[in-house]
């Protein structure tokens, strides 16, 4: 009778030691779950978004990397974090293709600074995705302002070819009215 009780005994403290644990697991799933990015997380964000020109278009159409980037962005949206949460040496390899295969109608100063913006936002969500403790409101964070990064490059790409278009006079060749 005490082997019996005993055994009992076993018997009850390990049945209730396995519930903990179940009900343990299904609130860190539940936690998991709350801290997942959703595509209705990144749709909620506020931010102006830039599209390119038909000048802009024509330019960036051999620019290889501006064309992975922008699929990858697109990725973003959707809440497909991979690319830009994967391996340091790709990332970094890609970056540097990005800013050396720039098209030479592209390569002004203020459109290089716009990618070394974008470098910088890139890296920075990177690194917070590799973080194994990063909140949910810090990554939004930070792919907002990657996405405001890469908008602002958009932006600054149609600038420049609105201000080649525009046609101004020398004054000084303007000859004077007659009265």
């Amino acid at each position: 009778m005490k082997y019996f009780a005993l055994l009992l005994t076993v018997f009850f403290v390990l049945g209730c030691n396995s519930k903990t644990e179940q009900t343990t697991n299904e609130v860190s799933d539940q936690e998991k779950d709350s801290q997942r990015i959703t595509v209705k997380d990144i749709d909620n964000l506020k931010y102006s978004d830039y599209v390119l020109s038909p000048e802009a278009k024509e330019a960036v159409l051999n620019w290889q990397r501006y064309q992975e980037l922008t699929m990858q962005i697109d990725y973003l949206k959707q809440a497909d974090l991979s690319f830009f949460g994967g391996k340091n040496d790709i990332l970094t390899t890609f970056l540097n293709d990005l800013k050396n295969d720039i098209p030479q109608s592209l390569a002004t100063p203020a459109i290089k600074e716009r990618l070394i913006a974008l470098e910088t936002k890139l890296l920075k969500l990177h690194s917070t995705l590799k973080l194994s403790n990063a909140k949910k409101s810090e990554i939004l964070s930070n792919i907002k302002e990657l996405l405001v990064a890469t908008s602002n490059l958009n932006l600054q790409m149609n600038k420049k070819f609105e201000l080649e278009s525009q046609v101004i006079e020398d004054p000084s060749s303007v000859t004077p009215l007659k009265n």
